[in-house]
């Protein structure tokens, strides 16, 4: 009858929302079954996600060689490109010139030759002297080195009849496209980027006030749905300096100790372990949620007393660790709950 009177009491308790009662003395029993806080050292780790990001070493810029309009583009994002692969086609004036050049200098490398080849008959019967040859062979040779000259500068530019292509210069993974179909482009402007896929990294996206926990060298652990029963592993290359003002989190860089299979821009959930830390260790029957907050009800002497603590996380053996109590301290150990945690 004892704990009938004492659960109506505490129901009483958070009906008042109080953040610290006292059950009356009449109400209180020896029958209570409680639990000894007992403080151990837990693994301590920060929850997160991100997403699989190619690593600045990893990532080549496409640009026009030539100034002028894009024309098209041959690939998506996402799709696998080979090394020389078409990737885009720019409609570049500059490269009309270089063309009509080419075909003025064959032209008139096709005569310069029939020429030397006529001077070298003549000077074989002693029809001409040997510097009339020379001059020949030199007018010929000239014109042959303009030739190969604009060839490859046609060839570095991509140019040729009034066009600029641009081709892949690795193997890799279209990972961004930033140009659109009839833009302006110039050296400077970027119209896509490769990927290499084996140059990745994973970028974690974690609120300010965690982000203090972590530095380089962390062990990292984290899985993606696409590979279930997977645990992968990486560590903690570099904690950003600089903290997102609509977010407020801060980007963190791990290097992933595999990479084969992985995409960009691939999510998953991580963990990274932050070393040890002692917390208070309790069964989380004994935890009480109510507005927001987390509570447990101590036991002092004959007084039961509720108070708020702070949760930091459920362990795998049903436990859960929690900030704000001491060794020893006795808790309720079915505390009324109107919110399970």
């Amino acid at each position: 009858m004892r704990t009938k009177f004492l659960m109506i009491g505490l129901a009483l308790v958070f009906a008042c929302g109080k953040k610290e009662e006292k059950i009356p003395e009449k109400e209180r029993t020896q029958d209570i079954q409680t639990i000894q806080v007992v403080v151990q050292k837990v693994e301590d780790f920060v929850e997160a996600t991100g997403s699989i990001q190619p690593d600045k070493e990893g990532v080549v810029k496409i640009t026009s060689r030539l100034p002028g309009v894009l024309q098209s583009i041959k690939v998506q994002v996402g799709d696998k490109v080979k090394k020389g692969q078409l990737l885009a086609v720019v409609k570049a004036p500059d490269s009309t010139d270089l063309y009509s050049q080419k075909v003025s200098l064959a032209v008139q490398l096709a005569q310069a030759k029939r020429l030397y080849e006529l001077k070298q008959k003549l000077y074989e019967v002693g029809a001409i002297p040997k510097s009339e040859l020379m001059d020949a062979e030199t007018n010929y040779k000239v014109i042959k080195a303009q030739l190969d000259g604009v060839e490859q500068k046609l060839k570095l530019l991509g140019g040729g009849m009034g066009v600029s292509v641009l081709r892949a210069p690795i193997d890799g993974v279209v990972y961004q496209i930033n140009a659109h179909i009839g833009d302006s482009v110039d050296p400077s402007t970027e119209i896509l980027s490769i990927a290499d896929p084996k140059k990745v990294v994973v970028v974690a996206q974690l609120h300010d006030r965690d982000a203090f926990k972590i530095k380089k060298g962390d062990a990292v652990e984290f899985n993606i749905s696409t590979y279930p029963d997977k645990n992968f592993k990486g560590v903690v290359k570099y904690v950003s300096d600089v903290v997102d003002p609509e977010t407020r989190t801060v980007k963190v860089y791990i290097d992933p100790l595999e990479k084969e299979p992985f995409k960009i821009n691939m999510f998953f959930n991580m963990k990274v372990f932050t070393g040890e830390k002692q917390y208070a260790v309790l069964p989380k029957r004994a935890l009480l949620y109510q507005d927001g907050k987390f509570y447990v009800y101590l036991l002092e002497g004959k007084n039961v007393r509720k108070k708020e603590v702070l949760f930091v996380k459920e362990l795998e053996d049903g436990n859960v660790a929690l900030e704000g109590l001491q060794e020893g301290q006795k808790v309720l150990a079915n505390p009324m709950r109107e919110v399970s945690p």
